[in-house]
């Protein structure tokens, strides 16, 4: 795990790690409440990268509606894993983290401070090792694209 140099507190970086993990293992277990912690619902959105490389499109979704079609329907994992590989943070308001989640999933997150407390504001995400989400299948849980 790297940090930038800027100048930022122990309490800063520990914040946004509380925050990164409160989602992995929000979404892990099942925790609505948990993921709320962590993002700024309802304003937060999640990015998902589709299609075949040469072809890929972005589908943006509000948290709280993939929490309701996909999240929420998963089973606990108790085995779920996640590897922060950087956190950046800027002027002690703004944080990029970057993940490795559960092996499967390549993740950026910003996030930004509010009254003291660190929120996920955005989720950029693929498949790991050249995978992709077929749109199709996003399209039949959550509408098409505008």
């Amino acid at each position: 795990m790297k940090s930038t140099s800027e100048t930022h507190n122990q309490g800063d970086y520990d914040g946004v790690i509380k925050t990164v993990f409160d989602y992995v293992f929000g979404v892990a277990t099942n925790d609505w409440e948990r993921i709320q912690q962590a993002f700024d619902t309802p304003k937060a959105q999640m990015k998902l990268i589709t299609g075949e490389p040469d072809a890929e499109n972005v589908f943006v979704i509000p948290v709280q509606q993939v929490w309701e079609k996909i999240w929420s329907k998963l089973p606990p994992n108790p085995n779920h894993t996640a590897e922060i590989i950087s956190i950046s943070i800027h002027e002690c308001r703004i944080a990029i983290v970057t993940l490795n989640n559960n092996g499967r999933y390549f993740d950026q997150l910003s996030l930004y401070k509010v009254n003291n407390r660190w929120k996920i504001y955005d989720k950029l995400s693929r498949i790991l090792g050249g995978g992709h989400i077929p749109e199709a299948d996003l399209i039949a849980a959550f509408g098409p694209q505008p």
